[in-house]
């Protein structure tokens, strides 16, 4: 939508007519795409002999028994994966106002003439360019000093501008301090520079992290321990909770929460849980992605964060500007390689670029068993490529 509606002459495309954005479609298309990921899972789930397959919300009895609404079972052993939802901060007036979530946001029909989002994290910066895309205007408040918190703050400031660039009114260090409706408008009031600011729109998404789905699990029946504020279960190196023959995986521990994650530790947690091998997750490698444009996506230390552990570090830092980028129309971002300055051991690799989530992989694979950015700087890349790009950031940080 934003190319055709924005670039396409650059292109040589030339369009007759109004270009129009339908959301009924769009998401009538997504919950398709959705659906089909979920039968495809209960189709696995349910076509296995070995596998009893129950709905049902379950709570735990005791440390050894489960009750599931019709049915009280016995286990040896069990996992908890009942995943994270978003987190409702305390606002003042936000329980009397109407707010969409990351999940709600997702099933309009019709676009918000304005939107404001409070959050700065990734559902924040993801949804405020996709709606400022689809058409409506859109205002993001971020209670943290940069957009984009725990990222590279050079690349994260790039993003920042970018989306300003493309018409979103973007606020750092502005927390939200009260909300509250009037007639079809919410008004959010934001302390912008030591001044109480008021924004009006006709929707509000809430996107401010968060917290464990464990409230109906009766874990302290179990001896299971939890954080009482944000309800993630406390887990050690092989998963295990505080009870030994209780493990947990995915976001409801808390940490790194991605899906891919969540699978990482599945088979960890099975083969801990079914054979004892006594397996250790190791978080050290572990690729995250925000899904903007151009994408941020970030593997291991910031280049402060390897400073304050005690390295001695070698940064190359390139802008993301090469020959397929440019014939792609899109030279924004910058890539940024930290490494040991002893060894050449790559500690983070960090990435705005058009398709910086694939680009970010090469990193990944290097990264492993504590590789060097020699295996990047003196391995040959395919011209023209994004692909460069990586490898150019690697030669700066030699």
């Amino acid at each position: 939508m934003h190319l055709v509606a924005r670039r396409a002459a650059e292109f040589g495309v030339e369009i007759d007519g109004t270009v129009r954005f339908n959301l009924r479609r769009a998401v009538q298309r997504k919950d398709t795409i959705v659906q089909g990921i979920l039968d495809g899972i209960y189709r696995g789930l349910q076509g296995r002999e070995a596998i009893t397959f129950l709905r049902g919300q379950a709570r735990f009895l005791n440390d050894h028994e489960v009750d599931t609404g019709d049915r009280r079972l016995s286990f040896a052993r069990a996992i908890i994966a009942t995943g994270a939802r978003n987190a409702v901060p305390p606002i003042q007036g936000l329980a009397d106002v109407d707010y969409l979530t990351n999940r709600s946001a997702l099933q309009l029909h019709e676009l918000p003439n304005h939107l404001m989002v409070v959050g700065g994290g990734y559902v924040g910066i993801e949804f405020a360019q996709m709606y400022a895309r689809f058409g409506s205007r859109v205002t993001l408040l971020g209670r943290n000093r940069q957009l984009a918190p725990g990222e590279e703050p050079e690349l994260a400031q790039l993003l920042a501008e970018y989306l300003r660039e493309e018409g979103v009114d973007v606020h750092t260090d502005a927390p939200v301090l009260r909300v509250r409706q009037e007639g079809n408008e919410k008004v959010v009031t934001a302390r912008i520079e030591g001044q109480e600011r008021d924004f009006r729109g006709d929707a509000l998404l809430i996107a401010t992290g968060r917290v464990g789905n464990t409230d109906g699990l009766h874990l302290d029946a179990a001896g299971v321990t939890r954080d009482a504020k944000t309800g993630f279960i406390s887990v050690d190196e092989q998963l295990r909770t505080s009870q030994p023959h209780i493990w947990a995986i995915g976001d409801v521990k808390g940490g790194w929460m991605f899906t891919h994650v969540a699978t990482y530790d599945g088979p960890i947690a099975a083969l801990n849980a079914v054979k004892e091998l006594g397996r250790t997750v190791d978080y050290r490698v572990v690729p995250r992605a925000i899904f903007s444009s151009p994408t941020l996506a970030a593997v291991g230390l910031t280049e402060e964060e390897a400073r304050t552990q005690g390295y001695e570090v070698k940064v190359g830092s390139v802008p993301a500007v090469g020959g397929r980028a440019t014939a792609m129309g899109d030279t924004r971002g910058r890539l940024k390689a930290i490494v040991k300055a002893d060894d050449g051991q790559i500690l983070g690799f960090h990435i705005l670029a058009p398709h910086g989530d694939d680009l970010l992989h090469e990193a990944v694979a290097a990264m492993y068993d504590h590789g060097t950015i020699d295996r990047i700087a003196r391995s040959i890349h395919v011209h023209p490529t994004l692909s460069e790009l990586v490898k150019a950031a690697a030669r700066a940080a030699r």
